[in-house]
């Protein structure tokens, strides 16, 4: 297997700026082109990992964001998984974001409907108030005015852009201020509906991405990011919330009562959804994570299942299962082996789950007639869809 030894890239670099990387050394004399074409990158920013390129080639270019001011990009190149012993550092100039008056949030109660108000600005719905067994928390399902349209990413991020719309239709209907407090996740949040509850996964790294925009100061001045992960502000000095091994101080931060809606929960419910709903950063960085963490999920998935070849529907309802968790592996392997798979699938969880199998079966059927799906299969070497 060909592994990198060395890259090359920039000491500093400037916002606006395209920085070059180019991976240098090898394991191997003369790599094969072919062996080239495979390596991965990851670039991370302050310890937080901000994209991750499958199969991208021995070089890299990073337009350099306008968040990335003040801060220090960790690029690496790798075959299995990145390493900081093979990378390179690039610290970044530029005019850091200043925020003069952060979010003040004014909640209102209307029964069991809650509104809120940032910095006396025009009220805005959060959620209800709602019960689930025998915890009680905030669910807002109602699409804003920006939900996720597979079109609007396309030119980014092709056909991904399509395989994750079902999911997100299932999750959310493609809201992305899509709430919900009242599990035992304390916090889900998006159009794809990341939780919080578990460590270094989903909304936690979702948070962590959140936390480099530039508007994070004003919504969350509180929280930091030290060492990859999200700190608190005290009086005392940063607390972390979380590590690799538990998120329940930062379930405790989101939603400290699990058995009503307090009014930390309900502000920073608020502010999650005003920034949603306001900010087109939060939104674009809400698709760019989900389709990077599908990614590398679906090479995971084609691993597992022996999806190489597989075609484009099938791929996507795996995901879906395995997103919402309605099956055992044992019962997806079974599914895949009949004479139509992917009616198979869909019957897993049918009666349970109809509403959301409809929704699947109808999203999928919807782009297969429009000529979207039935024209790829999943490719394990390139960990991407390829022409059928």
């Amino acid at each position: 297997m060909l592994l990198v030894t060395a890259v090359d890239g920039p000491e500093t670099a400037e916002v606006g700026s395209v920085a070059h990387y180019q991976a240098s050394a090898f394991n191997q004399a003369n790599p094969d082109p072919a062996d080239l074409a495979q390596i991965n990158w990851e670039v991370r920013c302050d310890g937080v990992r901000v994209s991750r390129s499958m199969a991208a080639g021995p070089t890299l270019d990073v337009s350099i964001a306008p968040d990335y001011a003040g801060r220090t990009l960790l690029v690496m190149p790798f075959a299995n998984s990145p390493t900081e012993r093979v990378s390179a550092k690039t610290a970044i100039s530029g005019p850091e974001q200043q925020i003069v008056e952060p979010a003040t949030v004014s909640i209102s109660v209307d029964g069991q409907r809650y509104s809120a108000q940032i910095n006396n600005g025009p009220a805005f719905f959060v959620g209800n108030d709602v019960s689930y067994q025998s915890l009680r928390g905030l669910m807002n399902t109602t699409p804003g005015t920006d939900i996720f349209t597979p079109e609007d990413y396309r030119e980014q991020f092709g056909i991904w852009a399509n395989l994750i719309a079902p999911t997100a239709m299932c999750e959310s209907k493609g809201s992305f201020h899509c709430l919900n407090t009242y599990d035992r996740a304390a916090f889900t949040f998006g159009f794809m509906q990341d939780a919080a509850h578990e460590p270094d996964e989903n909304f936690v790294l979702l948070l962590r991405r959140f936390l480099l925009l530039k508007d994070a100061q004003f919504y969350f001045p509180d929280l930091i990011l030290q060492n990859g992960h999200i700190s608190q502000k005290t009086p005392g000095g940063a607390v972390q919330l979380e590590n690799d091994t538990s998120s329940q101080g930062l379930m405790s931060y989101l939603n400290p009562d699990p058995d009503a809606v307090c009014q930390q929960e309900a502000e920073v419910a608020a502010k999650f959804v005003h920034w949603a709903e306001n900010n087109p950063e939060n939104r674009a960085t809400q698709v760019a994570f989900t389709i990077e963490q599908q990614r590398q999920k679906y090479a995971s998935y084609a691993r597992r299942y022996n999806l190489n070849g597989t075609k484009d529907s099938v791929c996507i309802v795996v995901a879906d299962i395995r997103h919402q968790g309605r099956a055992k592996s044992s019962v997806i392997e079974q599914a895949l082996k009949a004479s139509d798979p992917l009616n198979a699938l869909l019957d897993i969880g049918s009666t349970t789950y109809a509403s959301r199998i409809e929704t699947l079966r109808q999203e999928i059927e919807k782009m297969t007639a429009a000529g979207i799906l039935g024209k790829h299969v999943y490719n394990l070497e390139k960990q991407d869809f390829v022409a059928a």
